[in-house]
């Protein structure tokens, strides 16, 4: 290969980690295969349990890892602002692209996000929306593994933003309970949709920063009652 695209901080739509010793596999294999590796490190920001891992660009010894993130998940999405931290000897190619496809952008925007990260207001909002994110989270897996036992397994709950709920029964249509969530107001990706060819596991995405922790509860037992109801007997 000639790049290797990762999300070691939280896969999506599984929401698994890439351990420390899979790192060092991957990092290995890379300078073996002399290619590079883009780390899209999204979610990185809200990990909940265990010590966070060191980042692949942060382990690399062959300057090979373009790491990139964004500001769109810890401040707003409309914020559109990103980063992307390449190799030096990347550089130069990178300033001559830059320079053939700059565009202005929001210039006032980074200016004031700049001023907020030296501040060190943005690592005080992080501290702030992980105790509240991981708060939410408790409460609705807490609420599904109570209402939903051993028909589900809940996967990706070491990080990010979503949980993934997986049925541990084949013959559920994941499409069909979004769809009924989707009329009730509730917003779930059925996880069938992100196979390549026939789904192995059905299941759900539930993605959790947006309900207000207070209407977590609420929110979780609608969304069980759903499930059961579509939920082979």
């Amino acid at each position: 290969p000639r790049l290797i695209y990762v999300t070691p901080s939280h896969q999506y739509p599984l929401g698994h980690v890439m351990s420390l010793q899979r790192r060092r596999a991957l990092l290995q294999f890379a300078a073996q295969q002399r290619c590079w590796i883009f780390e899209d490190d999204y979610d990185s920001e809200f990990r909940f349990g265990g010590r966070p891992f060191a980042s692949l660009q942060g382990l690399d010894e062959h300057a090979q890892v373009l790491y990139s993130g964004t500001f769109s998940k810890v401040m707003y999405p409309g914020i559109r602002l990103g980063y992307l931290v390449v190799p030096t000897d990347l550089l130069p190619a990178f300033n001559t692209g830059l320079y053939d496809l700059y565009r202005p952008g929001q210039l006032m925007l980074q200016a004031a996000l700049t001023d907020f990260i030296t501040e060190g207001h943005l690592n005080t909002l992080i501290r702030r929306l992980r105790v509240a994110y991981q708060a939410r989270r408790d409460e609705l897996a807490r609420r599904i593994q109570r209402c939903l036992g051993d028909r589900v397994q809940i996967s990706g709950q070491e990080s990010g933003l979503h949980l993934c709920l997986l049925f541990n029964t084949p013959d559920v249509d994941d499409e069909a309970i979004a769809r009924a969530a989707d009329a009730q107001g509730m917003t779930v990706r059925p996880l069938s949709r992100y196979y390549l060819g026939a789904p192995q596991r059905r299941g759900l995405i539930l993605g959790y920063a947006y309900v207000p922790t207070e209407r977590v509860p609420p929110w979780a037992q609608k969304l069980c009652m759903l499930i059961r109801s579509q939920l082979p007997d």
